[in-house]
């Protein structure tokens, strides 16, 4: 049971990171979220999403499309990671992507964790691609 519950966060937290692609001006929802990356190839970028698989670039008419996403709780005060989870995102083919696949990285907080029972520092690793491709 608490498997389940875990998972049903996990799940929470990687809705929240994303947006649709065709999601008009998500910067104004009063559900967005906006976080920052810092990704694997050089780039930062502020994104802003309300649900789905990915999340609009601000500032640009771009996007980040997410294919995996990984979490994980580390005790703030040691380091020691508490718990992690990969799951792939979205769905469909993604054949010809492989070279234009990036790895970012976000912190989400540090908060109390009820079903770790402690306070954990919430981060997320997500690999995608941006559209339009070659940005």
């Amino acid at each position: 049971m608490k498997r389940i519950a875990l998972i049903l966060a996990v799940s929470m937290a990687l809705a929240a990171l994303g947006s649709g692609v065709a999601a008009a001006d998500p910067i104004n929802s009063k559900k967005a979220e906006s976080f920052d990356l810092t990704c694997n190839n050089g780039q930062e970028f502020t994104i802003v999403g309300i649900s789905g698989n990915g999340g609009h670039i601000v500032g640009t008419n771009g996007n980040i499309i997410f294919t995996k996403a990984t979490i994980m709780a580390t005790d703030p005060d040691t380091g020691e990671l508490l718990y992690s989870e990969t799951e792939p995102v979205g769905q469909g083919k993604r054949v010809g992507l492989d070279d234009d696949r990036i790895t970012c990285t976000t912190e989400l907080g540090t908060y109390f964790v009820p079903l770790l029972g402690q306070v954990a520092t919430v981060s997320a690793t997500l690999e995608g691609f941006l559209t339009p491709r070659g940005q």
